[in-house]
């Protein structure tokens, strides 16, 4: 998941300190690592495509589905605590 340059009231600190590692534990044994990246200007670069990111890695795809579903609820009221903004969410494959 990641959240735009732009993203209102976001805080980084809470989202690195709680809600990742919140969403790490429900994902349970199927996570296998998890990292919050924070993006950094660099000059004489383009903006970086987000404000932050965490990545999850995981076995089984059905098992995050399945633990996604189970803790909406909880995941998704969290978000208000450190962001007005929804993120963008998206998968990848480690090929």
């Amino acid at each position: 998941m990641s959240y735009p340059l732009h993203a209102e009231g976001f805080d980084f600190d809470y989202f690195r300190n709680r809600h990742a590692p919140m969403f790490a534990e429900m994902l349970g044994e199927n996570c296998q690592r998890f990292e919050v990246h924070r993006g950094l200007a660099t000059p004489g670069a383009p903006p970086p495509p987000f404000l932050a990111a965490a990545y999850f890695w995981v076995t089984s795809p059905e098992a995050f589905g399945a633990a996604l579903a189970q803790h909406a609820d909880a995941l998704h009221g969290d978000i208000a605590n450190f962001s007005q903004t929804q993120s963008v969410r998206g998968w990848a494959e480690v090929v």
